[in-house]
């Protein structure tokens, strides 16, 4: 399962990630996704990953996600991703500041029935504040 695995994540990431097409999102993400780092009260399923990029998009301008390095064992695959954008939106409960910023991330998903069943994340966010905020 290791390659079908890594193949969907891949694919996941080279269609946008977590910002990509979110019609296209019941296919990649399973009935019962789970992302372990979703605010607690969130109910499992694909509306997380569709909240999420509602977040995303609508705090950061030209957000986007690449793919650095991927690593499968079975049906886990851990990714390092580099999320980047400009700060135009209210969603981290500041005013928009209009700076861009660069942070290194780290992903595991679970896959389960060829679609992403679970997710953990590791993010650099103190980062992206003192990116964010002014100097």
């Amino acid at each position: 399962m290791s390659s079908e695995a890594r193949q969907l994540v891949e694919d996941f990431y080279a269609a946008g990630g977590p910002v990509g097409d979110p019609d296209r999102f019941p296919a990649i993400f399973h009935d019962g996704y789970v992302s372990h780092n979703s605010p607690p009260g969130m109910e499992p399923g694909i509306g997380q990953a569709v909240s999420l990029r509602a977040w995303l998009t609508s705090t950061f301008s030209d957000v986007e996600y690449d793919l650095i390095r991927v690593v499968a064992d079975g049906d886990l695959v851990a990714t390092h991703t580099r999320i980047r954008g400009t700060h135009t939106g209210h969603g981290l409960g500041i005013e928009p500041t209009g700076r861009t910023f660069e942070a290194e991330q780290m992903h595991v998903i679970r896959v389960a029935d060829g679609r992403i069943a679970e997710h953990w994340g590791v993010r650099d966010d103190a980062g992206m504040m003192r990116q964010l905020s002014a100097a």
